[in-house]
């Protein structure tokens, strides 16, 4: 179906826990997964959202980007 994508909350993960799980989702999304929306909350969540949006390489991330919606929140798009 196209537009699907997944979310995951970083809540309380150390940074290099909180990549580690957001590296094996991308890993195993289904190529029909469009975006991944990470929860890393925005009073307590700037060195996660940090990380999340300056340290995640993979071929198939097109763009890491804030959600216009929630400050707490970052989008990864993906090719498909």
């Amino acid at each position: 179906m196209p537009g699907d994508s997944l979310r995951i909350d970083v809540h309380g993960l150390t940074v290099e826990e909180a990549l580690f799980d957001v590296r094996e989702l991308l890993s195993k999304a289904p190529k029909t997964v469009e975006k991944i929306v990470v929860v890393h909350g925005c009073n307590h969540g700037t060195r996660l959202r940090d990380a999340v949006r300056s340290q995640l390489r993979s071929p198939r991330i097109l763009e890491i980007c804030p959600s216009f919606f929630n400050d707490g929140e970052t989008v990864i798009w993906l090719r498909r």
